[in-house]
């Protein structure tokens, strides 16, 4: 094991910090030139549908019509 982390040391060291330095400069793998991104996709904008009543046509939140009549329209319906 002390042979493999050795290998390729000079036999006496001036300075540990260069020796440092100039061996993990070496073996930096090269650098990989940027490649341009390119741009994301324009996205369509999210369109939300807003249900309306069938018979008076006022919009209003999906859980506010029943058999897709708004309150004021059921009850003029059922009103004898």
């Amino acid at each position: 094991m002390v042979r493999v982390l050795t290998a390729g040391l000079p036999e006496r060291v001036g300075s540990p910090f260069g020796l440092v330095r100039r061996r993990l400069r070496d073996k930096l793998p090269p650098r990989v030139p940027a490649t341009p991104v390119p741009p994301a996709p324009a996205q369509a904008p999210v369109r939300r549908l807003m249900p309306e009543c069938t018979e008076c046509g006022v919009p209003g939140r999906p859980e506010a019509f029943r058999d897709g009549l708004c309150r004021p329209c059921r009850e003029s319906d059922h009103t004898p």
